[in-house]
Order: C-alpha cells, then structure tokens, then sequence
C-alpha cells in the first residue's frame, strides 16, 4: 500500500512539472520598442489633412510627436492653417493629446480619444477659436482613428505571434514600449 502512495505521488508529481513545463514552453512574450522618430515618421506621412465645413477650412500640418512619460501618451505638435469665411486667413499651431490604443485582430496602433489642448490661431476673430478648435478635433479624431499609427509587419514573425494579447503599453525614454504575450 505504501508502495503504491509513492508511486501515485512520484507520478502526480511528473504530470505537474510536465505541465508546469508545457504552460511555460508555450508562453512567449514580446516587447517591441517604437521610438519617438517610427512615430513621428507615421504622423508625418498622414498630414497635411485639411478639414472643411460652410465657414471654416482647417488645415493641419508639420506635426511634432512627443511621447508623454508621466501619463503615457502621446503628444502631437501641429501647424494650423484656417481660413474663415472664404477670407480671413490665420495661422498657428495646436496641441493635442491622446493614447495609443492596439487592436489586435490588426496588429495596429491607433491614436485614440485625442483632445486639443492647447490652439493659438494669429488673424482670427477670438469669437472663431472655439469653433475651429471643433472642427480640429473632428479632423484629427477621424483622421487618426483611421489609419494606424504602427502596424505590425506580417513578415516579422515575432510580430506575427505578437499580435494575440497586448499586456502593456508605456513610454519611457522617449520610446514607446509594448509588451505583447501569447499563451
């Protein structure tokens, strides 16, 4: 009888570390650094991107990417161009911020719940701000959530396999670090 205890705790044993093995050999995890300049490439590539309504045409361009350590955003400096009225013309630059939101059937990363915060516009009647700042964060709300901020590479395996699960996205060091994991 003891013989047999042993041998039923030796083989429950096995199967644990067998299986303690087999969940491990399966688990793999990715981290993928983008740089502050990968991003700034991508943003650049979208713009310029010009909105229009009846009054206003809002035109955004040569944009600054800033990764936000402290909250882990992502900031986008940007020129604006309105033209108000057919007429009036000004000039200046916006900020916004957002996060970057993965979507994993994609593989991509998406510029989500951008806001303006800052919006300085030269020549433009004061009582126009508030309305060309609406139309700037419908423009960059639609125009970002559009098209991917970085795409995993099909051709990457280790991208391939990263695309299952996001486990965490921060920025340090002027660098975007995001960890994927499959198990």
């Amino acid at each position: 009888m003891l013989r047999r205890l042993k041998s039923i705790s030796i083989t429950s044993s096995l199967v644990i570390a067998l299986l303690a093995m087999a969940q491990s050999s399966f688990a793999f995890s990715y981290t993928l650094e983008i740089s502050e300049s990968e991003l700034q490439e991508k943003v650049s590539a979208m713009m310029p991107m010009k909105k229009k309504n009846m009054f206003v045409t809002v035109t955004l361009s040569e944009p600054k990417v800033d990764l936000i350590q402290e909250s882990n955003e992502m900031g986008v400096f940007t020129n604006i161009e309105v033209i108000a009225l057919g007429r009036l013309k000004g000039s200046g630059r916006a900020n916004i911020t957002g996060t970057l939101d993965y979507d994993a059937k994609q593989g991509a990363f998406y510029f989500r719940d951008p806001t303006v915060v800052s919006l300085e516009v030269d020549n433009v009647a004061k009582k126009l701000i508030p309305k060309i700042k609406e139309i700037t964060q419908f423009a960059i709300t639609k125009a970002m959530s559009t098209y991917p901020i970085y795409k995993f590479k099909d051709d990457n395996i280790k991208h391939t396999l990263a695309k299952a699960a996001l486990k965490s996205v921060i920025v340090e060091q002027e660098r975007l670090l995001v960890t994927l994991s499959v198990f």
